[in-house]
């Protein structure tokens, strides 16, 4: 049977990746050191497939959006380095059991076709939440296949029970996963942060963070979206996607870092589920 080994969340600023942050990273030492403690831990660990979810990737209202192509590729071109590149084997067949658990829990996702593609104008290329972690952990594992999730506006609880799908697939699959959960907290905790200020973006990040730290899942599923919105965050949904597929497990979790030195919010956490 398969199981997930370990869960993480990370954070995902273009600027901790060496070429791009160009002296500036030095801000965000605490995250470069933990993402790098993060990455050898994963590496250690072996998985022969990451599952990622990223805020950033094709997002829809009620379609959970999973990354379609053979081989997954994303550059940080959009970053000013078109060098720094990934290009990563696609899990298919994890993904069409992912698909095929989720519809029959009632929830629609999959990939999309290149004619809908178009449409929407959806790149195949990996965005910026999974190239910065995936960045990291490459420079440890050296072969594993990917599965990228995109976090779509769905209820909290219904994103659980995305969760749970996920993990009813991976048992059944039989293979060992590494479980990501890429997002960062408040966009809003400096006044010359790009949506705005507000109190209410510290005060989410630590509310948050301790949630996190108790594994307090029920009271994150109970989070308003006003309070999502007001805090100006990208990571609870992916969050509560990782915790779905960690469902009636024994895990304990551990906060490795929290800063937000250029106005948003990067935490660093593992969430021990080895006995899974």
């Amino acid at each position: 049977m398969g199981k997930i080994l370990n869960a993480y969340i990370l954070p995902h600023p273009p600027i901790i990746v060496p070429g791009i942050g160009m002296g500036r990273e030095r801000k965000a030492a605490k995250t470069i050191e933990a993402m790098q403690k993060a990455a050898r831990e994963i590496g250690k660990d072996k998985p022969s497939t990451i599952i990622l979810s990223t805020p950033h990737a094709p997002c829809f209202r009620d379609y959970v959006y999973i990354s379609d192509t053979e081989d997954l590729i994303g550059s940080f071109s959009a970053f000013g380095r078109a060098d720094i590149e990934l290009k990563l084997k696609n899990n298919m067949t994890l993904c069409s059991l992912i698909t095929e658990k989720a519809k029959l829990a009632g929830i629609d996702a999959g990939g999309l076709s290149e004619e809908r593609k178009s449409i929407y104008n959806i790149s195949n290329q990996l965005d910026h939440g999974a190239l910065v972690p995936l960045y990291f952990i490459a420079k440890e594992l050296e072969k594993f296949r990917l599965v990228c999730l995109s976090t779509p506006f769905l209820p909290l609880r219904k994103l659980y029970v995305f969760g749970k799908c996920i993990q009813e697939a991976v048992e059944e699959l039989g293979e060992n996963v590494t479980y990501i959960a890429s997002g960062d907290l408040s966009h809003r905790l400096a006044p010359d942060s790009s949506i705005g200020f507000s109190p209410k973006g510290r005060e989410y990040d630590e509310s948050l963070v301790q949630k996190v730290q108790k594994g307090d899942v029920e009271g994150l599923l109970n989070t308003k979206e006003s309070v999502l919105e007001e805090a100006g965050e990208c990571g609870t949904r992916s969050i509560v996607m990782m915790f779905g597929a960690l469902h009636n497990k024994e895990f304990n979790t551990e906060v490795y870092s929290y800063e937000g030195p250029f106005g948003v919010g990067y935490m660093i956490a593992k969430v021990n589920a080895a006995e899974i």
